[in-house]
């Protein structure tokens, strides 16, 4: 039975995948997708503009797991009725670990598409779900009770995405496959002070000085 478009244009998906995490993004060459599809090379530019095109495929599917882990992570603790913030944020914390440590290749390689993106491009489906992402930091946080306003909610999440993104990146890139337990002291601390100056009133005031 033949396969239609679509389902075609998902098995390309898989293969892309499968090369970028066993090789990283020069790994995925169009002439080794269509030969393991079992596809004509004309084919791969039928279902995409170009390799970049292919590759952002790729990074929407791991985007979209990346928001599935979080929702999942939460509502793992509604189901066990966990209210508490610190867990929730480390929860999500830790889903983003084992993420990371799940696609060691294909994340990074994600992050580097996307460095070198032209800075005038347009935003696209990776700002929307970083978005998805940042609203559930963002209900986390106004479920804290730290009296945040809407635009402040916003600026702690990304804040906090940002910062534990930075930990995890930095500590991936210095390991060999499962992150060290040091990474995820320093993402325990960093959860404890963040939530600590919250709860002392610790967002920038309106002139954008700290408060105190």
């Amino acid at each position: 039975m033949a396969l239609d478009r679509e389902e075609i244009s998902e098995r390309v998906i898989d293969i892309a995948e499968e090369l970028i995490e066993a090789g990283g993004a020069e790994n995925l060459k169009a002439r080794t997708v269509a030969t393991e599809a079992g596809i004509a090379v004309g084919s791969i530019y039928n279902l995409f503009r170009d390799i970049d095109d292919l590759h952002r495929a790729v990074n929407m599917r791991l985007l979209d797991r990346l928001g599935e882990a979080g929702a999942e992570a939460m509502a793992e603790l509604d189901r066990a009725r966990v209210t508490d913030t610190r867990q929730r944020l480390l929860a999500l914390a830790r889903a983003y670990v084992r993420f990371v440590e799940a696609h060691p290749i294909s994340w990074p390689a994600l992050l580097a598409f996307n460095r070198r993106q032209p800075a005038h491009a347009e935003p696209d489906a990776y700002e929307a779900r970083l978005g998805d992402l940042l609203q559930i930091i963002a209900r986390v946080l106004a479920d804290g009770g730290f009296g945040l306003e809407e635009s402040r909610l916003r600026i702690a999440a990304r804040t906090l995405w940002s910062s534990v993104h930075g930990i995890v990146t930095s500590g991936h890139a210095n390991s060999v496959g499962r992150l060290a337990d040091e990474t995820w002291e320093q993402i325990e601390l960093l959860v404890a002070v963040f939530i600590k100056g919250l709860e002392r009133g610790g967002t920038l005031d309106h002139a954008g000085a700290a408060s105190s």
